[in-house]
């Protein structure tokens, strides 16, 4: 899961915005501090966004770095961690923990990025939400 930081120099520093996450702002010094700032900046808003049940926003945006677009990808156990949510909108965290067997305080594991979660765990929650678990290495 990625989305697109907009990068450009902002008199003596650089400043960061991401056009599809509002709110996800930063700026550094030098453009490699900028990067990394911007993946602390999107992390953090979409973890916030996460925990307030809000719907992951849609990246329309594309990455084009001759305009200063670059992709930042989002941390894998928040991306996890989100598509879990999203796949479960309009279904109960309690029915789909019925479905699967397990309390619903052990579903919310499945949504919280700071979670470690097995294959397996993985594989009963997406028979649950009615889906398919799919793994690649890109």
């Amino acid at each position: 899961m990625q989305y697109t930081a907009k990068i450009y120099k902002d008199g003596e520093s650089y400043s960061v915005t991401f056009p599809d996450v509002p709110g996800a702002n930063t700026f550094a010094d030098t453009i490699d501090e900028a990067r990394n700032m911007a993946k602390d900046a999107l992390d953090g808003v979409l973890f916030c966004m996460l925990e307030r049940k809000d719907p992951l926003p849609v990246a329309r945006t594309k990455a084009e770095p001759s305009k200063g677009l670059e992709a930042i990808h989002v941390d894998d156990r928040l991306a996890i961690a989100y598509t879990i949510f999203e796949a479960r909108r309009g279904k109960s965290a309690a029915f789909i923990a019925r479905k699967m067997g397990i309390t619903r305080q052990a579903y919310q594991r499945l949504e919280n990025p700071k979670a470690s979660l097995t294959v397996a765990t993985l594989i009963k929650a997406a028979e649950a939400l009615g889906k398919k678990l799919s793994i690649a290495f890109v």
